[in-house]
């Protein structure tokens, strides 16, 4: 039998409230999207949790698996939604250090737009606050306080290639950010 086929039978068998298939998808999904979560918000904990929520939600509505056709589309579609939902409500109580740019409208984002640059910033700001102390305090002395990598090195007595080597990982973990942002933007189009 296909995968697909595969698949197939058991979302159906899903659908049909059989906890076989449940335990199946299951053990087969949980650390596969476990770690797709973690590599956007860097957190082994908060994505074990959100996981444990994206299935307790699968059985719950279990009856609405009928109508899927791939199973892994849209289990993974389903915990990106998750990751852009932690990452906008997490970011309303999380930060004070950065001020609010002039560029972003008084009015923030209108109800039919879940994406707005007040998020984005938002979830930017929440990924900052989830690095390390030190890779954290390099970011902002490096892109908000403006210092170039060698006074950065020599007000934190480490190296100019420590100090590098801490920006260009803070700056691959903002990428991923913006990377989940840009797909839930390109899905609602």
């Amino acid at each position: 039998m296909k995968k697909i086929d595969t698949d197939r039978f058991i979302t159906l068998a899903l659908s049909k409230g059989d906890e076989k298939a449940f335990d199946t998808v299951f053990l087969d999904y949980f650390p596969k999207l476990k770690n797709f979560i973690k590599g956007f918000i860097n957190n082994e904990e908060e994505s074990e949790n959100i996981v444990q929520d994206l299935f307790m939600n699968l059985w719950i509505n279990h009856k609405l698996l009928a109508d899927i056709d791939n199973l892994n589309a849209y289990l993974y579609s389903i915990a990106k939604n998750a990751v852009f939902h932690f990452l906008r409500n997490s970011s309303k109580h999380q930060f004070r250090y950065l001020e609010e740019s002039e560029n972003i409208p008084e009015n923030g984002c209108n109800a039919e737009d879940d994406l707005c640059v007040e998020e984005l910033l938002s979830a930017i700001r929440f990924e900052i606050e989830q690095m390390p102390t030190q890779r954290r305090q390099i970011f902002k002395m490096s892109r908000l306080e403006g210092l170039s990598n060698e006074q950065i090195a020599q007000r934190l007595n480490i190296s100019k290639r420590t100090i590098e080597t801490h920006i260009s990982v803070a700056l691959s973990e903002l990428r991923k950010v913006l990377y989940i942002i840009i797909l839930l933007f390109i899905n609602k189009l």
